[in-house]
């Protein structure tokens, strides 16, 4: 940090001083991810790993998993650097997988195990996979599709696999067996069971290659393969873990999937490198997070603002012990200040040790780009970069670095940003650009300033963005940008805008406003037309919920389709 300010935050780094001389000087890791596990945990191998429904699996039970798995990926001819697909919720089959290819040199591409049809079949197709990990749910979403793609095996794992044998009896009499439809389809256990006598040769990886792939729609709401290498991975790690207080055998609740860097690199991996115990819980119920902290007693919980406002409807919550909380994130999307402190509020007066904290990130840096502590948590701040994290302010459309306080473009620059997105490289050329400084820098779409304190307020965003729950109870973002490219293919449909709708039960669901081609009359006929159209090309989750016809849409005086005067009239109607 300069010792005098040059009115730079790039430059200056006013957020240094929340970190040790330690955390800023120490060497970054300069390993795998699986090595990177290993050398923190192959002495506490008695130490519990996981807790998954009350089932406790230890470090040692983790690592011989990770190998047993690895056998027989090896066995199915998997070979360096070649992409597999993973398609599971937060089960530990997942990490085994996860761990396993990168214990052999290859690479796990992460999906939504219930995304729709279409776009799990071209998320296979994009990468080439040969083999694909899914979870019995995909299985019924693809089996008649996945001659459309090259798998040669599709590995179905089930919820039930990693059960205590009672849990597992009791999950197969009530789910019933599942009979797999012939190739290229095997059972788990087969699969597995392949994985007998067969040696792991020694890897030297390359640690600036893709290690996991996962998916996020950017800054244009096109899904989008991000490559993240080992090092950007291990950076976020030793980042995140840096200014933690623990010691080992704490525990974290995993509310969120592993398709989701938040929840796989925040909540699983960076917690099993410091030891802790992850509760896994495929299926979480916002609802009932008071009950799953009186249960498993957290210490740590990543989450985003719906699932912590959950937390304000719950009947009795102010009776619940919390005192194991110490540390409580949201991100994802933004929070008022008012639910902010009332949720901080409610958690201090049930115990909770800590504040609750947030952050501002993108799949694009990993996850978290910058984190609140408890001595730089402003109302309405989104917390200071993180400590190998440079951040700058510039004016919008291009890379001149505005001053303290001056509002534009937020760009994030470190060793956490993606090689780029997969096989798109002009999509990439878009969000990373090399500034004057000769550094990559991620431009977010996101609009803020940055305060002399070093903490990054978020004023707005270039792109538009909403969080939704599917009918699988799984949270993702809707990009609104897509739903309304689906819309304009329709040949009925002259405009549209697609705007979220708040809702107790999904977060918000998508609205469409439509105006119509000329001699084309409204009707439910057409409705239901515009629906299949969508269900055709859209995830189930993006398919609008509402279609209202319009014979004009609002404008800005730029002449740009007004979608927040949309906003404003839909809450002015819900609140009628």
């Amino acid at each position: 940090m300069s010792e005098k300010l040059t009115g730079y935050p790039s430059i200056d780094k006013p957020w240094l001083k929340y970190y040790s001389d330690e955390a800023i000087n120490a060497p970054l890791p300069d390993c795998t991810i699986y090595e990177y596990l290993w050398e923190n945990n192959k002495d506490h191998l008695e130490d519990i790993a996981l807790n998954y429904y009350d089932r406790k699996i230890s470090y040692g039970e983790l690592f011989d998993n990770i190998e047993k798995i690895a056998s027989a990926f090896l066995k199915a001819g998997v070979r360096e650097k070649e992409i597999v697909t993973i398609a599971l919720p937060s089960i530990p089959e997942a990490l085994y997988c996860v761990y396993a290819l990168n214990r052999i040199g290859a690479v796990a591409n992460m999906i939504h195990p219930l995304a729709g049809e279409k776009e799990i079949v071209n998320y296979i197709n994009e990468v080439k996979s040969r083999i694909a990990i899914i979870f019995d749910g995909t299985y019924k979403i693809i089996k008649n599709s996945v001659k459309q793609t090259a798998l040669e095996y599709a590995v179905v794992v089930s919820a039930g696999e990693s059960l205590s044998f009672g849990k597992k009896q009791l999950y197969a009499l009530k789910s019933g067996k599942q009979q797999l439809s012939g190739q290229p389809f095997v059972s788990w256990k087969a699969f597995v069971g392949k994985s007998k006598n067969v040696s792991i040769p020694s890897v030297k990886k390359d640690i600036d290659s893709v290690a996991i792939i996962s998916h996020t729609g950017g800054t244009t709401g096109e899904p989008k393969g991000v490559m993240c290498s080992d090092r950007n991975i291990n950076s976020l790690i030793y980042q995140l873990v840096c200014n933690f207080e623990y010691t080992r055998q704490g525990t974290c609740l995993a509310v969120l999937p592993p398709f989701i860097n938040y929840s796989l690199i925040d909540s699983m991996m960076a917690m099993l490198f410091i030891g802790f115990e992850i509760v896994l819980i495929p299926k979480y119920i916002p609802e009932k997070l008071a009950e799953y902290i009186k249960r498993y007693r957290p210490y740590v919980i990543n989450s985003i603002p719906a699932y912590w406002e959950a937390l304000l409807k719950i009947p009795n919550v102010k009776s619940f012990d919390m005192s194991c909380l110490k540390y409580m994130y949201y991100g994802g999307e933004g929070m008022s200040t008012e639910t902010e402190t009332a949720i901080s509020c409610l958690l201090q007066s049930c115990g909770a040790r800590g504040q609750l904290c947030k952050g501002l990130g993108s799949t694009e840096m990993m996850a978290a780009a910058t984190q609140t502590y408890e001595e730089c948590n402003t109302n309405g701040s989104a917390g200071v970069p993180l400590v190998w994290v440079n951040c700058k302010i510039v004016e919008q459309g291009t890379t001149t670095e505005l001053s303290y306080g001056q509002e534009g473009e937020i760009c994030f620059s470190g060793s956490t940003l993606m090689l780029g997105y997969y096989n798109r490289k002009e999509q990439t050329d878009e969000v990373v650009k090399v500034h004057s400084d000769g550094q990559r820098w991620f431009h977010t779409g996101d609009i803020g300033y940055i305060d002399k304190a070093g903490q990054v307020f978020v004023t707005g965003r270039i792109k538009r963005i909403f969080m939704t729950r599917g009918s699988d109870r799984v949270i993702t973002k809707i990009f609104p940008d897509r739903i309304e490219k689906a819309l304009m293919q329709h040949p009925a449909i002259s405009l549209c805008c697609v705007i979220g709708i708040k809702d107790d039960n999904r977060i918000h669901y998508p609205k469409a406003f439509v105006c119509l081609n000329d001699g084309i009359s409204c009707g439910d006929d057409l409705t239901e037309e515009i629906l299949l159209f969508c269900k055709d090309k859209l995830p189930e989750y993006m398919v609008p919920v509402e279609i209202e016809y319009c014979s004009d849409l609002p404008r800005t005086s730029r002449g740009k389709i007004d979608y927040r005067a949309l906003e404003k009239q839909a809450e002015e109607v819900n609140n009628r």
